[in-house]
């Protein structure tokens, strides 16, 4: 698949020029008027391996021996390129990284000559992780600096998608006018919650469904003036619709200050526990 006396190159993870000759990859180490001096790329587990160009890199002129525990890899252009491909993918296409990452390995083994020298996952996530989060701006020091652009609180459509920011940002609430709708019409809510993929500087990120998502909320805090403060506003938004939210029965954990909010804004609404929920707490 790859010809080994052909020189190629490869972009590093610093977008420099990578060299592969003959199975194995080099980077330049410096430049003068009659040669370019490239070093082993594995010079960090103890390769002494050089190779030497003309100015314009497309003749070898000598090289030297490497160590022997520094293996030939008569793929290694496939494998950079490969790798170099899922690194400007993550950093396009906004995708989840592991589902651009299956779609490419997936690819790969429809063919015996590529299957086998895909770059893993181990080899690989770190370098898609590293290239998506350069296209995000950084989390600022603290919630409070945070000023949301019109990008981030519409819909791909364009349809505001916030509904609500506290003053201090410890309670946004995202919904479209559709959501709140959908909410009205639906005699059964439920709501689920996770703490893993969340801002920093928030403890929870919930959803209210009615089979789909229809409100999502980050919170600071779990606790009820939190969730009471987020009923009203649903409240008052569903009264600015003109329609009435008030289910017939509510399906979530046994949070103590959830069930409590539920109880005071919705005083007609059934409130049922989860089955998952019930199970773990007889476990414990």
């Amino acid at each position: 698949m790859e010809r080994n006396d052909e020189i190629q190159f490869v972009s590093t993870k610093r977008n420099q020029q990578k060299l592969v000759y003959r199975g194995r990859c080099y980077t330049l180490k410096w430049t003068n008027h009659n040669d370019k001096y490239w070093m082993c790329a594995e010079r960090s587990r103890g390769c002494r391996g050089t190779l030497s160009t003309n100015p314009d890199a497309t003749e070898v002129i000598r090289t030297s021996e490497h160590a022997e525990n520094c293996r030939v890899d008569a793929q290694a252009f496939y494998h950079q390129q490969q790798l170099q491909e899922l690194k400007r993918l993550a950093a396009e296409d906004l995708r989840p990284v592991t589902e651009i990452y299956d779609e490419l390995a997936s690819n790969a083994s429809t063919s015996s000559d590529t299957a086998a020298y895909f770059p893993t996952w181990d080899q690989t996530r770190h370098i898609m992780y590293n290239s998506r989060a350069r296209i995000f701006p950084r989390l600022l020091a603290t919630r409070q600096e945070l000023q949301l652009i019109a990008e981030q609180t519409t819909t791909k459509s364009g349809v505001q998608f916030l509904m609500y920011h506290s003053p201090t940002n410890d309670i946004l609430i995202f919904a479209t006018e559709a959501g709140v709708r959908l909410l009205a019409e639906s005699n059964c809510w439920c709501r689920a919650g996770t703490f893993k993929i969340v801002p920093s500087w928030y403890q929870q990120l919930f959803t209210l469904h009615v089979i789909h998502p229809s409100v999502y909320r980050l919170t600071v805090r779990k606790e009820l003036p939190t969730y009471s403060r987020i009923f009203e506003v649903l409240h008052s938004k569903a009264e600015r619709l003109g329609v009435q939210l008030d289910p017939a029965k509510f399906v979530c954990d046994f949070e103590t200050a959830w069930i409590p909010a539920i109880q005071g804004n919705f005083p007609n609404t059934r409130v049922q526990g989860r089955f998952f929920h019930f199970c773990q707490a007889v476990l414990r």
